[in-house]
């Protein structure tokens, strides 16, 4: 039916038969002419998107582009948030390691590439080789360039000018909004520095960053915690605002938005999940992060202006101060590493991991910049060179592409002979022959030939690609392949850069495996015998095991030959990893629970008892391993037996299954937290006994006085954890069980009876 006879009905039925008919007419098309004319004027008022429909302007250029790219933000967005929520949470969620490790490589790639096409001298990428003092200097103008900066804020201020962070009470709730996902993980780069399997001589350094992570816990006091000053000062006007570390903190009611600070927090998140891997970048990361900014000072000078706290960034400005807080500290750890890299390795190595450590450091300047562009991340990531990979995508795509194109074959028989464009010499109906796609040899050789055929594919550009346009609105191949389909197009061609190399591996001098090496933990628990917990026989009986371990005289006097060493070395370094994984979330540590966590990891660590102000760079000068794995070195040297590098090499000297199994049980703290707290308390009495023996001849004197204070705070921090565990019948029962494990296994290393 077409529009006349439409119209004839519209006349029919609504214009009165007393009406000339030609009136009639007129005064419809006047009608419909106005209407028209004034839901086009509405149309271009109103923001794109939100009419159902919009004609397209021209059939090779959709309308519908803007509004994809708004879409392609909010997936860029989501996939950061899922990333967020998941690395926090990553013991139930193991699918998302293989995504942030080629993720955390992507975006070092990005930001490197960047920088290395600006021509500026201030730029850390223009010290080639390391120099402490030029180094000290680079770092020295930077703060300059921020001070400078806030003076003239400053003299703008006075002179009557208005703020410039933020202009109101609104705006400032806005602006926290906005940086809130960073700021909810603050530290989170330092997360999982502290491992027991990291080489022992890099301890030293570990212990002196991992410092920076403590202190910004707050060392275990609550009320230091910056995450929880910073979560107190959005519940003024978000009272009901979720734990950092669940999934409600990702609800669009928050109004946390910004995909910039989303992939901030999550680039902390991922670059700390791989620390092994990735320990000289974190350095870099830390040596930048820790650095004076001017929104911080800006920040601390203009909330209480419009009537907030300002404290969270007043503690920023003076705790990361260059002389003696965590700038002075970052750049110490820095300096510590490449000469322990010089001396154990050479100055080929000491170089590179100079150029590793300038790689962190642009990373995290660049994700604080501005305009930064990674909408494709999500497509880029199965791009990704597959020998650098734990995961190998690449060949996956190229299985992939061959399915979709064997599956439309069928359907697109005949439709191309028409078609005069060739791919590497043949016609596209010789290349889609039924036959031809099921030989397994041809497949290979079409995708060769696609993959070389521009303009339909730009090998890393699917954007520029005319294949992948033909597929989307107003191409000739629209509606052919599903969404689905196009976005694993895309994802195909964009892994065709040319070398499929990362630029980060270029940037850094590492050949393509090197950066990919075994990780020692995992190298442990692939060797782990499974199901050693249920083994035991242990039933789930609540035993009176709550005791809190003191120093006793009853326990009897020890001597070096009352110990087994081979058996007790392992059990003494493993117990290290029992609660080391459990703060690697910074919320996670915002309650007493976690906070009484994290005194007790100082406390093995060898740090200082905390106190309301803090040590800073003044107990990262004492340089010595003087927790408890310094002490099980030193019982190694004293016994005159050869020390090993790390705690691989030494359960390869002396085996130990439950060590093992102290290291598998660790890798999930949240599930395992009552047994593995079951299993230290046990640990801790035999670290009782041990400083109760200087007979033994074990440890130096000092060491025995050192581990006796040792051993009562952990007791002390135990008993402030065990409260906790005392109101869910479940760990409970979990506590009682670890506790028994240990019992038993200590029973066999202790060569007297050393209950009660």
């Amino acid at each position: 039916m077409d529009f006349k006879l439409n119209y004839e009905i519209v006349l029919t039925f609504l214009v009165p038969s007393s009406i000339s008919r030609t009136i009639a007419s007129l005064l419809l098309f006047t009608a419909v002419f106005c209407l028209r004319r004034i839901w086009k004027a509405q149309e271009s008022q109103s923001p794109r998107g939100t009419h159902l429909y919009s004609p397209p302007k021209s059939r090779f250029i959709p309308s519908a582009a803007k509004p994809i790219a708004k879409d392609s933000g909010f997936q860029e967005l989501e996939f950061y948030k899922s990333l967020f929520f998941k690395l926090q949470n990553v013991e139930y969620h193991p699918e998302v390691s293989p995504i942030a490790r080629q993720g955390i490589l992507f975006l070092l790639s990005e930001a490197l590439r960047e920088y290395t096409k600006r021509e500026s001298h201030s730029s850390i990428i223009s010290m080639v080789t390391f120099n402490k003092e030029d180094l000290s200097q680079f770092l020295q103008n930077h703060q300059k360039s921020v001070t400078d900066k806030y003076a003239k804020y400053i003299a703008e201020r006075h002179a009557g000018g208005p703020r410039q962070l933020v202009r109101d009470r609104q705006d400032a709730e806005s602006w926290l909004r906005k940086i809130a996902p960073l700021k909810l993980v603050d530290g989170a780069w330092l997360g999982h520095l502290n491992k027991i399997t990291i080489p022992f001589a890099l301890r030293p350094v570990m212990k002196k960053t991992w410092q920076v992570f403590t202190e910004e816990l707050g060392d275990g006091n609550l009320l230091q915690h910056h995450v929880h000053i910073f979560e107190n000062l959005l519940r003024v006007f978000e009272p009901e605002l979720p734990s950092p570390t669940t999934e409600e903190i990702l609800h669009p009611r928050l109004n946390f938005n910004s995909i910039k600070y989303w992939r901030a927090a999550t680039a902390q998140l991922m670059i700390s999940a791989f620390s092994e891997d990735f320990f000289p970048e974190i350095l870099g990361f830390n040596m930048h992060f820790e650095m004076l900014q001017l929104d911080t000072m800006q920040a601390a000078k203009e909330l209480p202006e419009v009537g907030l706290d300002p404290y969270y960034f007043i503690l920023h400005i003076s705790i990361d101060n260059s002389h003696s807080g965590h700038a002075a500290m970052s750049m110490e750890c820095v300096v510590d590493y490449v000469q322990k890299v010089l001396e154990m390795e050479g100055e080929k190595a000491a170089h590179t991991a100079w150029r590793r450590i300038q790689a962190g450091y642009i990373l995290s300047e660049w994700l604080g910049s501005e305009g930064i562009h990674t909408a494709d991340i999500r497509h880029k990531l199965d791009s990704l060179p597959c020998d650098q990979l734990e995961s190998s995508p690449c060949n996956q795509l190229d299985t992939r592409i061959c399915e979709i194109f064997r599956a439309k074959a069928q359907a697109a028989q005949g439709i191309h002979t028409a078609c005069k464009a060739k791919i590497g010499g043949r016609s596209l109906d010789d290349w889609l022959s039924l036959t031809s796609l099921q030989d397994e040899n041809w497949q290979p050789n079409f995708l060769q030939a696609l993959a070389a055929s521009k303009p339909w594919v730009y090998p890393g550009e699917s954007k520029k690609s005319r294949l992948v346009k033909e597929c989307c609105w107003g191409g000739k191949m629209f509606g052919a392949f599903t969404r689905e389909e196009v976005s694993t197009l895309q994802q195909w061609i964009d892994s065709l850069e040319p070398r499929r190399n990362l630029f980060y591996f270029d940037f850094v001098g590492l050949s393509k495996e090197i950066n990919c090496r075994d990780c020692s933990r995992l190298n442990i628990l692939s060797r782990t015998a499974p199901g050693l917990l249920k083994s035991t026989g242990l039933t789930d009986e609540i035993t009176p095991l709550l005791h809190h371990p003191q120093l006793s005289s009853t326990w009897p006097k020890l001597s070096a030959s009352d110990l087994d060493l081979p058996l007790l070395l392992p059990l003494w370094f493993s117990q290290c990893s029992l609660l080391e994984s459990f703060v690697y979330a910074p919320g996670r540590t915002s309650g007493l629970m976690g906070c009484a966590v994290v005194r007790l990891l100082r406390a093995q660590l060898g740090f200082e008892i905390e106190h309301t102000v803090i040590t800073g760079i003044d107990e990262s000068h004492t340089g010595n391993d003087n927790g408890i794995v310094g002490m099980g070195l030193e019982m190694i040297k004293r016994a005159s037996l050869p020390i090993p590098t790390d705690l691989s090499m030494l359960l390869d000297r002396w085996p130990s299954d439950f060590a093992e199994e102290m290291l598998r049980l660790s890798s999930k703290p949240l599930q395992n937290f009552g047994v593995l707290l079951g299993i230290f308390a046990a640990l801790l009495e035999i670290q009782g006994i041990i400083a109760e023996a200087p007979s033994a001849g074990l440890l130096s004197p000092e060491s025995y006085v050192l581990l006796q204070v040792l051993f009562r705070r952990q007791c002390h921090y135990l008993q402030e954890c065990k409260q906790y565990v005392s109101t869910d019948e479940r760990l409970l029962v979990d506590y009682s069980r670890g506790y028994a494990m240990a019992k038993t296994e200590t029973a066999k290393w202790v060569k007297v009876n050393v209950q009660k």
